[in-house]
């Protein structure tokens, strides 16, 4: 199985996860917290939206390294100790990871990915909505 074939499930169970994380939730977390800051103070929408934008990009990012984390061991799984000529699929790599530590070994360095992954997610979306605005385009949530 040549290398290619051996990462695409692996990749797609890191990349899926990820990206619907990221950008669904980003826009729920902004819809949510404008709805509950708009609601509650007298400041129009137009001035918190930054910090609704951080917010909700820093909860987005959460989601998506909860939800990609597992694929993303998987991947390290897959391509980890092995040479080309392994024909282990999918379904035996995540029983190697599973048979090494259960499910919590599906979330082994997490808090890692929280901090270095967290960080660049939130930029990347705090970035998203700048450009989107600039653009003449509504904030995301509003």
């Amino acid at each position: 199985m040549s290398p290619f074939q051996r990462g695409i499930l692996p990749m797609l169970s890191k990349q899926v996860p990820y990206t619907m994380g990221k950008q669904v939730s980003f826009d729920l977390f902004a819809a949510m917290l404008y709805t509950m800051l708009v609601g509650v103070s007298f400041v129009p929408q137009k001035e918190i939206a930054l910090e609704v934008e951080v917010g909700a990009a820093f909860l987005a990012s959460i989601v998506a390294c909860l939800a990609s984390h597992p694929g993303d061991v998987l991947l390290t799984a897959t391509y980890k100790d092995s040479d080309d000529s392994s024909g282990d699929g999918f379904g035996a790599t995540i029983k190697k990871v599973y048979e090494g530590g259960g499910v919590g070994a599906f979330l082994r360095g997490l808090n890692a990915r929280f901090f270095h992954v967290g960080c660049i997610i939130t930029f990347q979306l705090v970035l998203y909505d700048q450009i989107k605005q600039a653009l003449g385009l509504p904030a995301s949530g509003s």
